[in-house]
Order: C-alpha cells, then sequence, then structure tokens
C-alpha cells in the first residue's frame, strides 16, 4: 500500500509514474469506502484524482499556491496534505471540512464552497506575489460548470489585461449541479466533439507518453482536466 506512506505532499517527488497511477487507484479506492460512511461529494473529487497528483507531484505546496473551483472537488488534495487519518471525521461535527478550510491547513489558500471565484483570487494571489518580489507559482483549477459564472469572465479579462504569471486548468467534465446552460457552454461542447481537437489531443499525448522528460501523470479521459491558459 503507498498510500499510508503519504504524509504530505513532497512524498510525491520520490514516487515513480507506476507508482503514481498505483496510488491514484488507491485514493479513488479509499474515497469509496470513506464516503460511503461520511457522504460527501463523491463524483467531483474521483474525475481529479490523477489532476491533483500530478499538481502535487509538479508543484511545491503551500509555496505554490492550488485554488480549487469549486471547493468540494478538494478531498483528493486534502489526502495529500496530511488529513487522510481524519476523513472519517468528514462532514461531522468538530471534523473535516467538506471544503476547503484555511484553518484546517496550511495548503488550504483559499477558503470557497461555490464557485466561480477560483480566477479573481489567483489574480490577486499574483499580484501579491509580484508586489512582494516573491516567485511561486499559482494555479486555479475551474470546472466548466463554474466557468459559466459571471465572476470567472471578470476575472479572465483582468488576468488578460494584466498578463501576470498564473496558471488556470480547465476540468472540463461535462458535470454540474445543474445543466450548463449558455454561449460558454456551447463553444467547450463545439471543442471537445470536434475531430481535428480530438486527433491533436490525441497526437500530443502520445508523443509525451512517449518522452523521457514529460508526461509525469495522465488524468482518465473522463475528466477532460486540461490546461487552458499559462500566463
Amino acid at each position: 500500500m503507498l498510500l499510508p506512506q503519504i504524509k504530505q505532499p513532497s512524498d510525491l517527488k520520490s514516487m515513480s509514474q507506476d507508482d503514481l497511477a498505483l496510488l491514484s487507484a488507491e485514493i479513488r479506492q479509499f474515497l469509496i469506502e470513506k464516503l460511503s460512511v461520511t457522504g460527501g461529494h463523491l463524483a467531483p473529487n474521483l474525475g481529479v484524482v490523477e489532476l491533483t497528483v500530478a499538481l502535487h507531484y509538479c508543484y511545491n505546496s503551500p509555496a505554490d499556491k492550488m485554488i480549487f473551483d469549486v471547493g468540494h472537488q478538494a478531498y483528493v488534495h486534502k489526502v495529500l496534505t496530511g488529513r487522510m487519518d481524519r476523513f472519517d471525521t468528514l462532514r461531522q461535527h468538530n471534523g473535516l471540512c467538506g471544503f476547503v478550510k484555511r484553518n484546517e491547513s496550511e495548503h488550504d489558500v483559499w477558503e470557497a464552497g461555490h464557485s466561480s471565484t477560483s480566477l479573481s483570487a489567483a489574480m490577486g494571489m499574483a499580484l501579491a506575489r509580484d508586489l512582494k518580489g516573491e516567485d511561486n507559482q499559482v494555479i486555479a483549477m475551474i470546472g466548466d460548470g463554474a466557468l459559466t459564472g459571471g465572476m470567472a469572465f471578470e476575472a479572465l479579462n483582468h488576468i488578460g489585461h494584466e498578463q501576470r504569471k498564473l496558471m488556470v486548468i480547465l476540468n472540463d467534465n461535462e458535470m454540474s449541479i445543474a445543466p450548463n446552460v449558455g454561449a460558454m457552454h456551447k463553444y467547450l461542447s463545439k471543442i471537445r466533439s470536434d475531430r481535428h481537437y480530438l486527433k491533436a489531443k490525441d497526437d500530443v499525448e502520445g508523443m509525451l507518453k512517449k518522452s523521457q522528460l514529460l508526461g509525469i501523470v495522465w488524468p482518465n479521459r473522463q475528466a477532460g482536466s486540461k490546461i487552458v491558459s499559462n500566463i
């Protein structure tokens, strides 16, 4: 078992790609077992297992700021940041919060349950970093449902204007608390079904998998996570 060995994100750094894949499978089984008792957001977290593992493998939390949108997709993040032993208390009195909670861990840098706030938070953290002369990374993960919120559009406009160094990851999984609507939803649906996009995605994925330097961990196809901006 690999999962009990993970006490903090830095423990991932020495693991091989095969071990990371096995770890992801163990995390899925762990979430299924625990949430079958306590309740909680199962599907959203099963969809971000490899994505969260890859981010903690590649970046250095809490120096690098990881912001989840929406906050109930952070269960895997909680597991990897030293809270696995407390999962029996999830959503219980005095137990683990079902969302990101700053007083729970130094790794929880933004506190919001719902939704569309991550990009504004990331922009603020990037500005604060630059004003202080620091060089950490800021990464915002946002779902296609949250991306339809007006606050997210305002933040994208601000990010494009300021041109600060931050990363936006679109978790385009076609899942939301209610059916997604609007022009952005239609646009993303058109992109993900375009044969040219699908061929390019398969070609790039195949090339990176053969590389010795890139392609650390691959999110499963159902999650559909991809980087849409690296500013």
